[in-house]
């Protein structure tokens, strides 16, 4: 069966309410000012899903938010993006997962998490079937999908696989233990792109050459790692390996950084471009979504990114 959309963005749909700049919590019942408060759709999935939309791709949402307000605004603002929201599912009885980011003036991102819809959903037959009709499928947020975790993930990337699709998969705030859910999955995975503090938890070293060698022997096909301000690294099975250096920018935020990252060389992917390209899109990508406030800040259109792809100075190597 031919790919009815380009991309199908499966896993955590989370909403993200960030403030900048919070040096310290108000004591008692205190007010201080600060300068924004942003709304985003966020998650592993929905930080993906927006970049991977609005550079041009036909983008499917499969996930679960709440009956709550906040499952209004997220579907609202992916509908926004022209993303197709008919396999979100509506948990009767469940809020809608949701983060409170109180950003720092340096930058970092503490977090207040409430667990919600994300956590305990679990695709569905239809939306399976359905998010197989993509060409390109990405599973994001292994270890924070408590229903999904284990053998319903490995199904769906195996029916992916079966269809003739490719498959993406990335998690979030990795443990130890994560391997474990992992490692089951990977022989179904053709590109894992997780985070160089990720892989380091799991494998016990920030080389990256060394956390891909890893990965790839249990299984995936390729592996991108993020590595921050260093950029990023990719490696694949035949054992071609490179280095894409990040971008030079005003940083203001690096939340949904990552997945922006994810959904730049997902776009890449659909276009047929050779992997060095991919990353460079992706790297410009997570570059634009740094200068501004939470995920997919700053992120405009295809075009636009490519523009920043071929004229933003690359940064030095520390």
């Amino acid at each position: 069966m031919s790919p009815t959309h380009d991309v199908s963005v499966c896993g955590s749909y989370i909403l993200d309410i960030l403030g900048v700049p919070v040096s310290d919590i108000p004591p008692g019942g205190t007010r201080y000012l600060i300068d924004e408060i942003r709304l985003t759709v966020a998650g592993t999935a929905g930080g993906t899903v927006i970049p991977c939309a609005r550079l041009g791709l036909k983008a499917l949402a499969v996930g679960a938010v709440g009956a709550d307000e906040k499952a209004d605004w997220v579907l609202d603002a992916l509908r926004r993006d022209g993303i197709d929201v008919s396999m979100m599912e509506r948990m009767a009885g469940n809020p809608t997962s949701a983060t409170i980011l109180p950003i720092r003036p340096d930058g970092s991102r503490p977090a207040l998490h409430a667990r919600g819809a994300s956590a305990r959903w679990r695709i569905s037959a239809a939306a399976q079937a359905r998010a197989c009709e993509g060409r390109i499928v990405h599973l994001g947020g292994v270890g924070s999908l408590l229903a999904m975790d284990g053998e319903p993930s490995r199904a769906l990337l195996a029916d992916a696989r079966k269809a003739g699709r490719t498959t993406t998969l990335d998690l979030i705030s990795a443990r130890p233990e994560t391997l474990a859910l992992l490692e089951p999955l990977l022989p179904e995975v053709d590109f894992f792109m997780p985070s160089i503090d990720e892989t380091a938890v799991m494998v016990g070293t920030h080389d990256p050459a060394a956390c891909a060698r890893f990965f790839i022997e249990r299984g995936a096909g390729a592996c991108a790692i993020s590595l921050g301000s260093e950029g990023s690294f990719v490696m694949t099975r035949d054992g071609r390996h490179f280095t894409m250096p990040a971008f030079e920018v005003p940083v203001r935020d690096t939340t949904g950084c990552g997945d922006a990252y994810s959904g730049g060389f997902i776009a890449g992917l659909v276009r047929g471009w050779e992997l060095t390209e991919c990353a460079r899109l992706a790297t410009a990508t997570a570059a634009l979504v740094a200068t501004g406030l939470g995920s997919g800040a700053n992120l405009v259109s295809f075009d636009e990114t490519v523009s920043a792809m071929n004229s933003l100075p690359v940064r030095k190597a520390a």
